[in-house]
């Protein structure tokens, strides 16, 4: 049974009352284009950097301003700032994000959830970081499609058509990361329909899309037979490009530190960084919060994923800055 709740503002309601301001979309652009076009010349190494999960607007700030004043001291990363909107959960239950409640006591509410995650946003922008989302819910695209640089089809919605066919249609770079059990090959499948030309149905119209030109790998681990395996190791990132390269796709692959390839054990992003370095990858991911920790209400603390506190965030960032070579 479906219960109508409330009616939710239409996408154009959201961007009226947190509205992004010529400046700001002017400076968009322009962090859409630096990501671009090292996505072609991989001259600096792309770190997504932030939270499981986007919570509190004063946390999330404090946040933002400490990265922004770390990276600025990192000329060989091209960072951007993680704010997650929604999280999916693998059995489905626990803190939903920030788009729906600040926690996981609260009530669920869109219209609010959104507004907040927009002024997130925009304070992000103004401090000159460009943001990534997950397109996990494709009906919230348009809510946060004058902010966001960055998309990353997640883990459990790879595989699935329509999310497929809204990533095909995105004119920013994307993330597609393997499923849950690591199956890099059916990742590639994946990343092969968001690069291609589709025809779907969304919000009452027939959507034509030309193909996400700017499409990448994610290799973010695997868990089968009750057991998390990494995928990031030296052969493994080799054998993805060479598979990439084999259907004619971008072989710029990233690694995501955290989840399947850390055991959900934050703090073995550290390693996985280095190991990152070795293997050659061109972009990371690293789940990263104020305090260190997971599933807390505490402020600045994880309500979702296990994250690094910033002290080692920012050894781990130096560390990378420091050993990336083109």
């Amino acid at each position: 049974m479906f219960i109508k709740q409330k009616r939710l503002l239409s996408a154009e309601d959201y961007k009226n009352i947190v509205p992004l301001s010529k400046d700001l979309r002017k400076r968009k652009e322009q962090l859409d284009a630096e990501i671009i076009d090292n996505f072609a010349t991989r001259k600096k190494l792309v770190v997504v950097c932030g939270p499981c999960s986007a919570d509190k607007p004063t946390s999330m700030e404090e946040y933002l301003k400490k990265l922004r004043n770390t990276v600025q001291n990192c000329d060989k990363l091209l960072t951007v700032a993680r704010i997650y909107t929604a999280k999916p959960h693998s059995k489905g239950t626990g803190y939903k994000g920030s788009a729906f409640q600040l926690s996981q006591t609260e009530e669920v509410d869109l219209n609010e959830g959104i507004i907040r995650c927009r002024h997130i946003m925009i304070r992000c922008l103004e401090l000159g970081l460009p943001i990534a989302d997950e397109l996990l819910y494709p009906e919230l695209y348009e809510c946060f499609d004058d902010l966001v640089g960055y998309w990353f089809v997640g883990a459990r919605s790879s595989e699935d058509s329509f999310h497929r066919d809204i990533a095909s249609g995105l004119d920013v770079c994307c993330g597609v990361k393997n499923p849950t059990d690591g199956d890099v090959e059916r990742a590639i499948d994946s990343l092969y329909a968001v690069t291609k030309p589709c025809i779907f149905p969304y919000n009452g119209l027939q959507i034509v899309t030309h193909g996400c030109k700017y499409a990448h790998l994610v290799l973010r681990g695997g868990y089968r037979d009750g057991k998390f395996a990494l995928n990031i190791g030296v052969e493994q990132v080799a054998s993805a490009k060479k598979m990439l390269r084999r259907y004619g796709l971008s072989d710029f692959v990233m690694a995501d530190l955290n989840h399947a390839n850390s055991g959900k054990i934050a703090v073995n992003q550290i390693n996985n960084g280095k190991l990152a370095i070795l293997s050659g990858v061109d972009g990371v991911m690293i789940e990263s919060y104020l305090h260190p920790g997971a599933q807390s209400v505490e402020y600045g603390t994880s309500q979702t994923d296990d994250c690094l506190g910033f002290e080692m965030t920012e050894k781990l960032l130096y560390y990378l800055n420091d050993s990336f070579q083109k």
